[in-house]
């Protein structure tokens, strides 16, 4: 009790003292209170005593502390006034030293714009589609899960209906878990017929993402059931667009299909999703059926939350287990098949990612051209404040404040280059959102703009880039010997380490030959990549695709009997040489996959037999121009009631039937019921999966063999394809009214989506490429002025010597090509080497090609020619007596 009341006491001592001295006080005054009980006194005087002792010598401590204290606040506002009132000087001065040299400053402004302009852009698409959270609640345990094929090297394939339900089933490491498969429906009865893309999800999904309807509710279990699952969920912009946000649409039905839907919910409009522009949800009805869960039909993507407290490692781990008890119950359809887990947000970014972190890269070189530009600009104006640099020392100014003061300078321009820079940032995201290709998977394209984030990169990249450039200059002034200074008064080049700039100049082009060295070698690639044979001749065709609903056309007959008439129409439009349809258009990102028996081949698990199966119509390979390498091509007579026929590629003749030919063997899809089928013929390769991606197995079915319930028409013409679009639409809406035209394309605009992302990759690197030689050819001319200037009296006696003028111009001329031969030696063997690391992304373009070297070598060259001509040309005409003057 005595004790906490004496630390009481101590309260009115400073923390110092309770901190130094508190428990020996402490001990003192017990020791005290025992000696007085011992001696019989009475411990009221101790406790008066120490009450007095207290409050004050306590008193008398805290008021010293607060003098003591007052003491340093008022030293420390005396330095920070010193502090601010050099600073404002500094900044008064820079201002009135950049505003005396206008050019100077315009020039070093601009160039910071574009390099800082440039790595803005580039950042905000950065930060918008790979550094921001996903738009899901607690999207860090967002999962999406695959099925794995270790043997194959396969860890990303889509995920069969029966292995989805038993991993619901089964696994331990996930609260929900969602399937999703994105299709196409025809809606109607809600104005102009229209296909719509819908993606069609199990019951848990929206609940997987932790995202709710903003009008009704989401899908209920039981309608994941076969003919229970006639409901939908509107996104909000096809709400606002076909319904006019009448949010009594609730429990009003839609034609999808035609088929009567019941609309049961509208998404919030801030609701994202990867990829096609989706309109429609409907649930995945997986049960229910007449027949049960496939589990070799491989079509669903999966996406999964992690329950808490469950690591990433944990979930793989028991998704292993789950894969291999459905290997050992399922032993034919699950061989060597297991489940993959990975980050929702890594599989999102993975389709931009390395492009993004490229891009990066490559603006990231243009800044550091721009900041040796800028160095070497106040490099050569650090030659003409020498004297005063000088004066400024003697009279008593330190190093270190000689180089705040030029610090100071290039922290404003640095400032002031990223102002401008966000003007050329703006410029620069309208670009990247012009160019950018569409379709790409990725969430955040809309977001891509200055945000908060963007303008605080901008701001620290500035100040950062202020520092860098002017470290040189401000230790060049900083540490120069100031009588020396004053007795050549500041005039002398060699006051200015002449190697150091010209080691610079080397550097700024040693930069931009690497950078265009990239940017060629992707043009050539792509060049290479464009005259690819694809295996079909794209011009003069029009495809648009048309799909028949089960509701109009339940049976393979009557589906047969519409493709045929809307054939016969399309083909007796003016113009149009033949019609052709498919189920799956090549380059437009539509594919199937399906394993197939090979007669007399026995496939093992190291060896699968599969290929790309495709329904087509008679006159397809016509129209398309692939040609038949050996045997026949499909015949009217090749009808349900015939024997089954199929048509192969190359690929599929190679590797089934090697050394040996295909014609009259015999393949069947799918297992062993399913009916075999004679191979009649042989086609060339075509390139389904894009220019530079292999080519697989693929087999080609009679469509009245094989009946398909959406075609793409492929229509052949020798005038412009775009002009039979109305023509087409109508004799479409002649057959059936109902009947929604989609994809809508030229074969050439469908081949140029397939490569845009390369060709915007291409567009962008030559830009940066571009914007590289033009701060080279900036710097150059600037560095090279300034040298002129600076030896104006070396070259006045040149003159005087009898030097001509046409030997002053090669002089000046020599020197910047010897400088550009360095840099570009050495950007070059760095360019080489580092697109050697990058060879998968170039397409029969090796990264030494000597054509583009050579391109890139002269323009260079060119380029610092043509940077020193006027130069050079100020110097042969240097007046020999002014410059002696002087």
């Amino acid at each position: 009790m005595t004790t906490r009341f004496y630390r009481l006491l101590l309260w009115c001592f400073p923390p110092s003292i309770r901190r130094g001295f508190g428990d020996d006080m402490v001990r003192l005054f017990d020791a005290q209170l025992r000696d007085a009980r011992i001696q019989g006194d009475s411990p009221l005087r101790i406790y008066v005593e120490a009450i007095g002792d207290a409050v004050m010598h306590g008193t008398a401590e805290r008021v010293g502390a607060g003098r003591e204290r007052a003491r340093r606040l008022i030293r420390a506002v005396g330095r920070w006034r010193s502090w601010m009132q050099a600073i404002r000087q500094d900044l008064n001065y820079a201002l009135r030293l950049l505003g005396r040299q206008p050019g100077v400053t315009v020039l070093a402004v601009a160039t910071l714009a574009l390099g800082i302009g440039a790595n803005t852009a580039i950042f905000s698409a950065v930060e918008a589609l790979l550094l921001r959270p996903l738009p899901y609640h607690d999207s860090e345990r967002l999962m999406m899960l695959y099925e794995k094929r270790a043997a194959e090297g396969v860890l990303d394939n889509p995920v069969s209906p029966a292995d989805f339900l038993d991993w619901s089933r089964l696994n331990g490491s996930f609260a929900p878990i969602a399937a999703f498969a994105t299709e196409t429906v025809d809606l109607t009865g809600a104005g102009e017929p229209v296909r719509l893309s819908a993606e069609k999800v199990s019951p848990r999904f929206f609940e997987v993402l932790g995202v709710q309807p903003m009008l009704g509710r989401t899908f209920r279990p039981e309608e994941a059931l076969s003919g229970q699952h006639r409901v939908a969920i509107l996104a909000n912009d096809l709400w606002r667009k076909r319904f006019d946000a009448d949010a009594a649409v609730v429990g009003r039905r839609i034609m999808l299909d035609a088929t009567p839907f019941e609309v049961i919910g509208v998404l919030p409009p801030t609701f994202e999703f990867p990829g096609t522009s989706l309109s429609l949800w409907i649930p995945l009805a997986l049960e229910g059926g007449p027949q049960p869960p496939s589990r070799t039909n491989h079509y669903l993507t999966v996406v999964a939350r992690l329950k808490d407290g469950v690591t990433l490692a944990r979930a793989r781990s028991d998704m292993d287990r789950v894969g291999s008890q459905l290997q050992q119950q399922y032993p034919e359809a699950n061989r060597n098949h297991g489940a993959s887990v990975s980050p929702l947000s890594i599989e999102l970014h993975a389709p931009v990612r390395e492009s993004l972190i490229g891009l990066l890269a490559a603006v990231a070189f243009v800044l550091l051209i721009a900041c040796v530009n800028v160095a070497n600009l106040l490099l050569a104006k650090a030659a003409s404040r020498r004297r005063e640099m000088a004066v400024r020392a003697a009279l008593g100014a330190s190093r270190l404040r000689l180089a705040g003061q030029a610090l100071t300078e290039s922290l404003l321009l640095g400032v002031c280059g990223g102002g401008a820079g966000l003007l050329v940032a703006g410029w620069g995201i309208a670009l990247l959102r012009r160019i950018a290709p569409e379709g790409v998977p990725v969430l955040g394209v809309d977001r891509v703009g200055l945000n908060p984030q963007v303008l605080a990169f901008t701001l620290v990249l500035s100040i950062a880039v202020g520092l860098l450039f002017g470290l040189l200059p401000a230790w060049q002034l900083a540490s120069q010997d100031v009588s020396e200074s004053l007795k050549d008064g500041g005039r002398s080049p060699a006051g200015v380490r002449r190697r150091l700039r010209r080691t610079l100049v080397v550097s700024e082009i040693a930069l931009a030959s690497l950078l265009l060295v990239g940017a060629g070698l992707t043009m050539r690639s792509f060049q290479s990549l464009l005259r690819a044979d694809t295996g079909f001749h794209p011009h003069g065709l029009l495809t648009a695709f048309i799909s028949l609903p089960d509701g109009r056309y339940p049976d393979d007959a009557r589906r047969v009997a519409a493709y045929n008439e809307i054939e016969r129409r399309f083909a007796a439009l003016p113009g149009v040489r033949s019609v052709g349809a498919t189920s799956h258009l090549p380059l437009s990102g539509q594919d199937s996959r399906s394993g197939i028996g090979v007669e007399g081949r026995a496939a093992t698990p190291d060896t699968p037999t599969r290929a790309h199966p495709r329904a087509v119509t008679l006159d397809y390979f016509k129209t398309m121009g692939i040609t038949l390498l050996a045997g026949r091509n499909f015949a009217a007579s090749d009808n349900p009631d015939a024997p089954f026929v199929a048509v192969i590629n190359q690929t599929m003749a190679r590797r089934y039937w090697p050394g040996g030919s295909p014609l009259g063997k015999r393949v069947r899809l799918g297992g062993n019921m399913v009916r075999w089928r004679e191979v009649i013929g042989i086609v060339s390769d075509v390139k389904h999966w894009g220019f530079d991606r292999p080519v697989n197995p693929e087999i080609y079915l009679p469509q009245r063999q094989m009946v398909w319930d959406g075609l793409t028409f492929v229509l052949a013409t020798d005038r412009d394809p775009a002009l039979l679009t109305a023509a087409v639409r109508e004799q479409l809406r002649s057959v059936d009214p109902d009947l929604p035209l989609s994809r809508v394309a030229t074969m050439e605009s469908v081949a140029a989506r397939s490569v845009a992302a390369r060709r915007a990759a291409m567009l962008l690197l030559g830009i940066f490429g571009g914007l590289a030689l033009v701060l080279a050819a900036a710097g150059i001319y600037g560095v090279m002025a300034q040298l002129v200037a600076l030896r104006s009296a070396e070259i006045g006696i040149r003159m005087t010597l009898g030097a001509r003028p046409a030997a002053v111009m090669r002089l000046v001329l020599r020197e910047g090509l010897v400088q550009a031969i360095i840099g570009l030696s050495i950007g070059i063997a760095g360019g080489v080497a580092l697109m050697r690391g990058f060879r998968a992304v170039l397409y029969q373009v090796s990264p030494a090609d000597p054509v583009t070297l050579a391109a890139v070598s002269a323009t260079l060259i060119a380029t610092t020619l043509l940077a020193c001509a006027l130069p050079a040309r100020r110097a042969m005409r240097v007046d020999p007596i002014v410059a002696l003057r002087h």
